[in-house]
């Protein structure tokens, strides 16, 4: 039920955001955003993390297109956005959305266990 809420939210936000109007540019950009976070949050609720999409998407629309797809293409990477060419300002980005928009505290190690580590 808290993922289909989830993507519920993300769809919601890209409603908002197309409604807006815009160039198909725009549109894309908004797709790829929403697209993103629901790949984030797929991903929490895979180690029983929280994620807070909505929160995500605030932060994930201020960013360029090429960060954006950067993020994408490197979802799976465990290194640091910096490494695959992510800008300062998606970088910065990224750890915010990391300290205000995923609560880790239920989250489990790859083992099963606790993950009682800090992001």
């Amino acid at each position: 039920m808290k993922k289909v809420l989830g993507i519920l939210a993300v769809s919601a936000a890209l409603v908002g955001f197309t409604a807006c109007g815009g160039d198909d540019s725009t549109d894309a950009q908004a797709q790829a955003v929403a697209s993103l976070a629901a790949q984030v949050e797929a991903k929490a609720t895979e180690v029983g993390a929280t994620f807070d999409a909505e929160c995500a998407i605030k932060e994930l629309a201020t960013l360029s297109s090429e960060d954006i797809q950067l993020l994408t293409d490197n979802m799976d990477s465990d290194g640091n956005p910096a490494d695959y060419g992510v800008s300062e300002k998606g970088q910065a980005a990224v750890e915010k959305i990391g300290n205000d928009c995923l609560d880790l505290s239920g989250a489990t190690a790859d083992d099963g266990s606790a993950d009682t580590t800090m992001p």
